[in-house]
């Protein structure tokens, strides 16, 4: 029998810990009555609406930055083939890019897991999932989410079914700002499972 999310109302297969859909811990709750449903309707839709105001936003403030830096550049040529500040042109672009990412920690295992992790810095964290399933005669899952004072800041589901090849899968989170994050585990029928942390300075 499914499991449904009582956060979202994300339909999860009766085995899962965590919600495919937001990440949050499930409670056991199998069944959800019709009010439920059109209520969890009635959010997506608000939901998806502003997900697509945020994204007009985002491609607006973007457009004018890009459109920004092209005149600053424009301006840096100009200066340069008149004979003015070329020293400290150079100087602006060999401080840019100097950071990368750097390996903080690594883990492995094969079933359900919780991890603690300060990010002191503030920096940008990456965390790559990876994982191998063994053959497939059922669903085969690695879930893990991000979350920080109680709320989930970033997830990634791997997943594979029996018309799926016998292949490792990855994908990664990636959030910022200072604090403690816990990184959540949720695996089923795998060989076995790799998370590595990385932090961007």
């Amino acid at each position: 029998m499914p499991k449904y999310c009582s956060k979202c109302g994300k339909e999860n297969d009766d085995n899962s810990t965590f919600c495919r859909g937001c990440g949050e811990r499930l409670s056991g709750i199998h069944s959800k009555s019709g009010n439920d449903s059109g209520f969890a309707s009635g959010n997506n839709k608000i939901l998806i609406g502003f997900v697509v105001l945020l994204l007009i936003v985002v491609a607006i403030i973007g457009t004018y930055a890009y459109a920004t830096m092209n005149d600053n550049d424009s301006d840096t040529n100009g200066d340069n083939s008149i004979g003015k500040g070329s020293d400290s042109s150079v100087s602006d672009v060999s401080s840019v890019n100097t950071k990368s990412w750097h390996k903080l920690d690594s883990f492995s295992g094969v079933g359900d897991y919780e991890i603690t992790f300060n990010n002191n810095g503030g920096n940008r964290i990456k965390v790559v999932s990876s994982a191998m399933p063994l053959k497939n005669y059922a669903d085969n899952f690695m879930y893990t989410a991000v979350s920080n004072n109680g709320y989930t800041v970033g997830s990634s589901d791997l997943s594979w079914n029996s018309s799926n090849a016998v292949a490792t899968k990855s994908d990664s989170i990636e959030f910022t700002g200072p604090g403690t994050y816990y990184i959540y585990v949720s695996a089923y029928e795998l060989q076995y499972w790799n998370l590595e942390i990385y932090e961007y300075y």
